[in-house]
């Protein structure tokens, strides 16, 4: 059977949205499975080492809560530092590290670099106009890292995900959604290619129905029996009530030239 184009473009369409729909999955999934493994890791770090800066991949995200680093850095940015050799950090280097053994940071900038015992300190301060130095000196095994990168009002948005309830409205929820949503479209894939196949099976089986009959000549035009109606005689009258076949009487013989040339010799005869 062909195809109509209104069913070609129909078929096509449904093609076009389900490998769409795949793209988007892919795609889903692509920027999703990051950020559950990021937050996933620094939550069992926090757990494990309470008292330490959680990092992955040697790189550790701070949410700026104060306005000391303005006009550098501003509140509610999330600043990215990455972890370093102190030896190789500098003055004017802006630094995040824990003047205590809480978890409290600071992120000020390098203002003079000197040794003391055999170790680095550093002396900070913030950018802040007319910002003092800071009282105490950073011993080197203090740095958490150094800043390479901000992005600008989006430290809310991740002290938020970092909380369970972020995690679950943030990732569980579309994970959820997303997964619901693959199920639904595989299963009316699935049942509109079950249906497809059950009427093609169908049609194969009427159609070897047919050639059986074919081959077994139940299905070729019988002739239809003719009847012929005898032609009554005096010597073959038609018996009442009982039907009389017979074949037609057959067609008198064409004389032939034996024939004809006797007639004429008897004529000559008759004549003499």
């Amino acid at each position: 059977m062909k195809k109509t184009n209104a069913e070609e473009n129909k078929q096509e369409n449904r093609g076009m949205a389900h490998l769409l729909g795949n793209i988007l999955g892919i795609v889903f999934i692509a920027v999703l499975l990051p950020i559950v493994i990021i937050n996933t890791t620094l939550i069992v770090k926090d757990l494990l080492y309470p008292n330490k800066v959680s990092s992955f991949l040697g790189v550790a995200s701070l949410i700026v809560v104060t306005g000391s680093m303005e006009d550098t850095i501003f509140i509610d940015d999330l600043i990215l530092v990455k972890e370093v050799d102190a030896a190789t950090l500098k003055v004017g280097d802006i630094i995040a590290f824990q003047p205590a053994a809480d978890k409290d940071v600071v992120t000020h900038r390098i203002t003079r670099v000197y040794e003391e015992n055999g170790a680095l300190m550093f002396r900070t301060k913030g950018d802040w106009y007319n910002a003092a130095e800071d009282p105490n000196s950073v011993h080197q095994n203090q740095v958490v890292g150094l800043y390479f990168y901000r992005i600008p009002g989006l430290g809310r948005v991740a002290d938020f995900l970092q909380q369970p309830i972020g995690m679950v409205i943030f990732v569980a929820v579309p994970l959820a959604l997303f997964l619901a949503y693959d199920r639904l479209r595989r299963y009316f894939y699935n049942k509109k290619h079950k249906n497809v196949v059950e009427a093609e099976q169908e049609e194969l089986e009427r159609l070897r129905a047919l050639a059986a009959s074919l081959e077994q000549g139940t299905l070729m035009p019988t002739a239809p029996v003719v009847e012929v109606p005898a032609f009554a005689s005096a010597a073959n009258p038609p018996v009442e009530g009982e039907a009389a076949f017979a074949s037609a009487p057959a067609a008198a013989p064409t004389p032939g030239a034996d024939d004809i040339d006797e007639a004429d010799d008897i004529d000559e005869a008759d004549e003499v």
